[in-house]
C-alpha cells in the first residue's frame, strides 16, 4: 500500500523533532549505493529512518518499486521463507545473530515488501523471520536464546520508551507517552527482563534478592544499556531492522516489541516441550517433567508482557490497527507449535482458523506428530510409567496449564479493553474467539472426543 492512501486526519503525521530524510533522499542513496551494490553498505539506517517517520503502509510506489528492482538484482537464489528458516515452529529458533549479507538484505527487504507483495502477515509484520537461528535439541541451550533475544528486545524498548522523554526522540513518535507512563511501562519490562537477565548476563549486574523482593526494581535505563553495549554491530543491525511500523504512532513500537518476546518464549517452549517428548520416548519421565517444569517457570515469567502490553492506549491502537489487516496473532506458528506439542488438538480445532491459519504446523499434527501427552499415556498404557514418576510428569502438566489458564485469561481481559467486540485484526473474530478458546486444555481428558491419536 503506497502512500496515494491518505492518512487518519485526526492523526496525521507530525513533523518530528529530527528531520528525517524524504523519499527522494532516500532514493539518491539507493541509487549512489546500486553503483557498487555491496550488501554490507546498504543504506539500512536511511531507510529504516524514513519508513518510520512516514509508516511502513505509506511508503511511496516509486520507493517500493526501487526496492523491488534492488532485491530482484541480488545474487543468488531468494529462500522460500526470508532468513532460511522454517515458518511451523520447529526447524527455526529466535535468535539474533550475524547472517550472510546478502541473504539477510534480501531477507530485509522481504520485510519492508510484504505489502508491496501482496503477501503481508503476522510474521512479516512482526519480522519473525529476521530474528532466526538454527535449530537446537539442547533446551538449556534453546532457553539461553530466548533470554539474551529477550532481553535485547526489551532494551531496546526500554531505550525507545526513555527517549521519547527528551527533545530529539526516536520515530514513530505520533502521540508521545506521559513521564508516568514511561516509567510504567519501563518497570513492567524490567519485570520481565530480570529472570532473563539473572541465567545470562554477568553476575552482578541484577540484584537477586532484590529482585525476588520486589520484581521490577533494577533500574530500567542502567539494566538496558548493559544490554545494549554488550550487543554486536550485526546485533544492533538486527535490532533495528526488526522494527517497521505501519504507522506513525509511539504506542506500535511497544506493541511490535512485545509481540517479539512473546514470540522467542514460545519458541524456547517449543523446543523443550519436543525435548520432553524424547525424554518420556527414552523412557527418562523425571527429566521429562523437569522440562515442562521448565516452560511453566518461563511461561510465569513472561506474564507481565501482557500487563506491559496493556499500557497500549486504546484510542492509539485502534487508529494502527486498521493498518495491520491481515497480519493477526492467530497466525503464530509458534504458538500453534508449543500447543500442539503439549496434546493433539481436537479435531474441531484443527479445522478452525486457528490451525488453518499455520498449514505447516497443521500438517505435522495431521502427519502425527508425538506430544508430551500421547507419549505419556503410551507409557502408562505400557505399564512403563510407575505411579510415583507418573504423579510428578502430572504435577509439572497441571503446573503449566494453571499458568497457560491464567495467560488466555488474561490475553482475553486486554482484547476486550482494546478492541470491545470488534472483529480481531487480520480479519479474525478477535474478542469472540478469545473467549471461546478459554475452556480448552493444553492436557485434556483422554477421552476427549474427536480428537486424533498421540
Amino acid at each position: 500500500m503506497s502512500s496515494v492512501e491518505s492518512a487518519p486526519a485526526a492523526l496525521a503525521p507530525t513533523a518530528s523533532p529530527v528531520a528525517s530524510p524524504g523519499v527522494a533522499t532516500v532514493l539518491n542513496h539507493l541509487g549512489t549505493w546500486a553503483e557498487a551494490a555491496e550488501p554490507a553498505a546498504f543504506p539500512y539506517d536511511m531507510l529504516l529512518t524514513h519508513l518510520r517517520s512516514v509508516g511502513k503502509h505509506f511508503l511511496t510506489d516509486d520507493l517500493l518499486t526501487r526496492l523491488d528492482e534492488i532485491r530482484a538484482a541480488l545474487p543468488g537464489r531468494p529462500e522460500s521463507v526470508p532468513g532460511g528458516g522454517r515458518q511451523d515452529g520447529t526447524e527455526t529458533r529466535d535468535g539474533i545473530r550475524p547472517q550472510d549479507g546478502t541473504a539477510f538484505l534480501r531477507g530485509f527487504l522481504d520485510v519492508v515488501l510484504d505489502k508491496y507483495d501482496g503477501r503481508y502477515d503476522y510474521p512479516s509484520y512482526t519480522a519473525l523471520s529476521l530474528l532466526t537461528r538454527p535449530a537446537t535439541t539442547d533446551w538449556r541451550a534453546a532457553r539461553r536464546a530466548r533470554d539474551e533475544v529477550l532481553l535485547l528486545l526489551l532494551a531496546d524498548l526500554v531505550r525507545f520508551e526513555q527517549r521519547a522523554l527528551t527533545d530529539t526522540p526516536d520515530d514513530p513518535h505520533g502521540m508521545p507517552p506521559e513521564s508516568r507512563l514511561v516509567a510504567k511501562r519501563v518497570r513492567l519490562a524490567v519485570r520481565v527482563m530480570e529472570p532473563a537477565a539473572l541465567r545470562a548476563l554477568p553476575e552482578g549486574i541484577v540484584d537477586a534478592a532484590a529482585a525476588a523482593a520486589v520484581p521490577g526494581r533494577t533500574p530500567g535505563g542502567r539494566l538496558a544499556a548493559d544490554v545494549l553495549r554488550a550487543a554486536s554491530p550485526a546485533q544492533s543491525l538486527l535490532l533495528s531492522a526488526s522494527v517497521q511500523p505501519v504507522y506513525v504512532l509511539h504506542d506500535e513500537y511497544l506493541f511490535l516489541r512485545t509481540l517479539q518476546s512473546f514470540e522467542t518464549t514460545f519458541t524456547f517452549m517449543a523446543a523443550a516441550l519436543a525435548a520432553a517428548v524424547r525424554r518420556l520416548d527414552e523412557n527418562r519421565p523425571g527429566e521429562a517433567a523437569d522440562l515442562v517444569d521448565a516452560v511453566a517457570a518461563v511461561l510465569k515469567e513472561s506474564l507481565p508482557l501482557f500487563s506491559l502490553l496493556a499500557t497500549m492506549r486504546p484510542e492509539a491502537f485502534r487508529v494502527f490497527r486498521d493498518f495491520t489487516e491481515g497480519a493477526s496473532a492467530i497466525q503464530s506458528a509458534g504458538y500453534k507449535t508449543f500447543e500442539s506439542l503439549c496434546s493433539t488438538p481436537s479435531l474441531a480445532r484443527l479445522a478452525s482458523a486457528a490451525y488453518t491459519s499455520v498449514p505447516a504446523v497443521r500438517e505435522r499434527v495431521v502427519n502425527g506428530r508425538p506430544t508430551v501427552q500421547g507419549t505419556w499415556h503410551d507409557l502408562i498404557a505400557e505399564r512403563r510409567l510407575p505411579a510415583q514418576e507418573a504423579a510428578v510428569l502430572q504435577a509439572a502438566a497441571d503446573r503449566l496449564e494453571g499458568v497457560h489458564q491464567r495467560w488466555k485469561q488474561t490475553h482475553y481481559r486486554l482484547a476486550v479493553r482494546m478492541i470491545g467486540e470488534r472483529s480481531g485484526t487480520g480479519y479474525t473474530q478477535g474478542v469472540p474467539y478469545l473467549a471461546a478458546v478459554l475452556e480448552n486444555r493444553l492436557f485434556p481428558a483422554p477421552d476427549r472426543e474427536g480428537a486424533l491419536v498421540g
